[in-house]
């Protein structure tokens, strides 16, 4: 979900050196992670959110992202974004900011997975080496469209999002820009059953879906209906210029095509600073 501004790197610059409602004691082991990286709860977790207010429970057996990391004297600690959870775990969640506190990253508490399959129609890894003057910000949602909106902060589309723990989430409406947790989308279902051939993806689950994205193809079991994201291979720029210099370029946000059922969406991909 678009952020008005990152605030990863400031948890990391203040070391995130609290350790939350888990102890680190519980366990002595701790895991080698990087950001951007997946991890698998290993029990229920019981966390606040980054000024320490608010409680958020995640279950055993979620799949999550890591945001955040920091570690000394070989322990290192994980922070979550909130609103990549699926709705049924964030719903009970009223509060701002949305990244966790830290979280010890214990084998006891979380195991490393691979990249889910239903996130396979972006990279999930991908990183700008320093001094390229381009920060990648691909993160699961896809908006209808075919251009990020001039007016970002006030524009308001259909939005599809893909959570890292395998709910396909779709918001019949939805402010571009997202002011702490994410409000109750019009739908959301567990995705049961993942497919791809070069470059659509087809997800499947039991529950409805709309018209709008995808289809019902049986009348019983686990797959009744269908969804299919197809990546376009094209990429379109948005400028944006100074205020008060309107011939200085500030920034070029770049969005990468898809189509969702039939109609064109798009993934804010990237941000290109002029050097």
């Amino acid at each position: 979900m678009i952020k008005g501004k990152w605030i990863v790197a400031g948890l990391i610059a203040a070391g995130m050196c609290g350790v939350g409602t888990l102890p680190a004691q519980a366990s002595t082991q701790y895991l080698g992670v990087t950001t951007h990286k997946f991890l698998k709860t290993q029990r229920k977790i019981v966390t606040k959110n980054s000024v320490k207010k608010g409680t958020i429970t995640i279950p055993k057996g979620t799949v999550v992202q890591i945001q955040a990391i920091s570690a000394s004297n070989g322990k290192t600690w994980v922070g979550l974004n909130i609103n990549q959870l699926s709705y049924n775990i964030r719903k009970s969640y009223k509060l701002s900011p949305t990244m966790t506190e830290s979280i010890p990253a214990t084998t006891k508490n979380f195991k490393h997975v691979s990249v889910p399959k239903y996130l396979g129609f972006y990279a999930t890894q991908k990183t700008y080496p320093d001094g390229a003057l381009r920060n990648y910000k691909a993160d699961g949602n896809l908006y209808k469209g075919t251009k990020y909106p001039k007016n970002d902060t006030k524009a308001k589309m259909a939005r599809v999002h893909v959570t890292p723990n395998g709910y396909l989430e779709y918001y019949k409406s939805s402010p571009f820009r997202v002011d702490g947790v994410d409000k109750k989308p019009t739908t959301s279902v567990k995705i049961t059953k993942t497919s791809k051939s070069k470059s659509t993806l087809t997800l499947y689950s039991k529950g409805a879906v709309p018209k709008a994205i995808g289809s019902k193809v049986s009348k019983k079991g686990n797959y009744r209906y269908k969804v299919t994201i197809k990546r376009l291979n094209q990429f379109y720029g948005t400028m944006f210029y100074n205020a008060k210099s309107k011939n200085v370029l500030n920034s070029v946000e770049i969005a990468a095509g898809y189509k969702v059922g039939k109609t064109q969406y798009f993934l804010s991909e990237s941000t290109i600073y002029p050097g």
